[in-house]
């Protein structure tokens, strides 16, 4: 049995989709709370106080002031109106979506014109994406577009919410009609080359980053994330040439250095990845993927202790770095560290249970355990989430064998050659389980597929000794004893 150890690469790691979330709109000037300008009766008492402070102030202070406003009963509908925006907007600045919503929910029922309520729609359904409350919020933003079909940012925001569905191809449509509308913004290219990202599409991407560059050279994000779906399409050179412009752009963007490190590392430059990972860990040391890719780094190059140390670091800043759990336990299982690999495939498992080498790993770290029952369940489970994987089907094959089943493994081993049939393992094995079960023409038959696969698999000649000895040919016998020992000199 040989150890099969599958580390997740963060290069393979699913991006981050970007989009453009903007504030809250104003009725007028609501992103900066209006100044009501002799809105309502000059009352006595520091009215215009209460609005400068309504306007203007901490948001503690303002909320106070446009509360005096709003409970006026001798204000006007007019200034009303402006004090309950600038207070919805404070009280979404403070964190108290609950009550910015009733105040905006307010002005909608005060406000007439189709673009202010267009406006006030569009803020409702921000703040219920904050609250979690996806649907309530796409129905504010229909409502939005439906009043304004001009309104860019209702686009936008709709277009997040179809993304948490992950909707691709409705979060598209709206991010097209978004640059209809504004086709010299930059920052909507970005968010579009984003989503078509998520989706798979690297080649749109591509040319909407690139129109995002062409707009403004100076916008380090379209060089970042082009230079991420170069690498995503297999363009590990284009990669680095991006992810070494956004550097230039902004050295102090740890992410970047991470990027170009990713990139190096795809294109096989391991000790160049490897300073930039450490670029990016200086700069940000809590960033857990540079900590991740950098034991990548050292588990590549055998350097196991220090790749466990990172990936333990990783963890302990995001305990949900699935790939951190991954690599840890293909560290311990190469230092023979059972129990810790078998505990970090299960956390890693846990994370997510569609795992195929997850299943795999800790089948083998089971299996070296001496627990055969619970490695060939791993390795069952590993074949469901990929059929034509051969070597799960070897694996089983190999701990169904140690059981006794050598039907069951010689089932197994027909599979493994069948999906790969340059399988010298595979081979080996059958032959070796058709000899347990005395089938010795076909042992010899399988364990020459081995040797002629590996002229070097000392085990596969010390197999087909036995077969010949068992046909009483006992000269091929010696020969292949003979030449088991020496390739192995412990060999029997």
């Amino acid at each position: 049995m040989s150890l099969i150890r599958r580390p997740l690469s963060a290069s393979h790691a699913l991006r981050a989709v970007i989009l453009q979330l903007l504030a809250l709109l104003a009725l007028g000037t609501m992103a900066h709370p209006a100044v009501a300008q002799d809105v309502g009766a000059n009352h006595e008492g520091g009215h215009d106080g209460y609005r400068e402070q309504c306007n203007s102030s901490a948001p503690a202070v303002a909320i106070t002031a446009c509360s005096k406003i709003i409970e006026d009963k001798r204000e006007d509908a007019e200034g009303r109106v402006i004090a309950l925006q600038n207070r919805g907007f404070y009280y979404q600045q403070q964190g108290d979506l609950d009550h910015s919503i009733a105040d905006y929910t307010t002005v909608l029922k005060l406000s007439g014109g189709r673009a202010a309520r267009a406006k006030i729609y569009q803020n409702l359904g921000l703040l219920y994406f904050q609250k979690g409350d996806a649907a309530t919020a796409l129905d504010n933003y229909n409502q939005a577009v439906q009043l304004d079909p001009k309104l860019t940012s209702a686009y936008i925001n709709r277009a997040s919410v179809f993304m948490k569905r992950d909707d691709i191809e409705h979060a598209i449509a709206d991010l097209d009609r978004a640059i209809l509308l504004n086709p010299k913004d930059s920052e909507l290219y970005i968010s579009r080359g984003s989503v078509h990202a998520h989706g798979g599409d690297q080649d749109r991407a591509i040319a909407d980053f690139s129109k995002s560059i062409a707009l403004n050279p100076k916008n380090v994000l379209a060089w970042r994330d082009r230079g991420l779906a170069y690498r995503a399409k297999g363009d590990p050179a284009k990669a680095a040439a991006d992810a070494k412009e956004a550097i230039r752009l902004d050295p102090s963007m740890a992410g970047a250095y991470l990027d170009l490190g990713l990139s190096l590392q795809a294109a096989g430059d391991t000790k160049g990845a490897l300073i930039e990972f450490e670029k990016a860990i200086q700069l940000d040391p809590r960033d857990s993927q540079a900590l991740k890719a950098r034991g990548d780094s050292y588990l590549a190059a055998g350097d196991r202790d220090r790749a466990i140390a990172d990936f333990s670091q990783a963890i302990a800043i995001d305990e949900r770095l699935t790939g951190a759990y991954m690599n840890r336990g293909v560290a311990y299982l190469a230092q023979s560290d059972w129990n810790r690999a078998i505990a970090d495939f299960s956390s890693a498992l846990a994370l997510d249970r569609n795992q195929f080498a997850g299943y795999l790993n800790r089948g083998q770290a089971f299996g070296a355990n001496h627990d055969r029952e619970r490695a060939i369940a791993d390795f069952t489970q590993a074949i469901r989430l990929q059929p034509g994987a051969g070597e799960a089907y070897r694996q089983r094959a190999f701990f169904r064998q140690q059981s006794g089943d050598n039907v069951g493994a010689i089932d197994d081993y027909n599979q493994a050659v069948a999906l790969n049939p340059n399988d010298a393992e595979a081979f080996r094995g059958r032959g070796y389980a058709r000899l347990g079960r005395h089938e010795i023409d076909p042992a010899v038959e399988d364990l020459t597929a081995a040797i002629t696969l590996n002229p070097n698999d000392a085990l596969a000649l010390r197999f087909r000794s036995s077969a010949y000895a068992a046909k009483k040919d006992l000269k091929r016998a010696n020969i292949d004893r003979a030449a088991a020992r020496q390739l192995d000199p412990t060999a029997r």
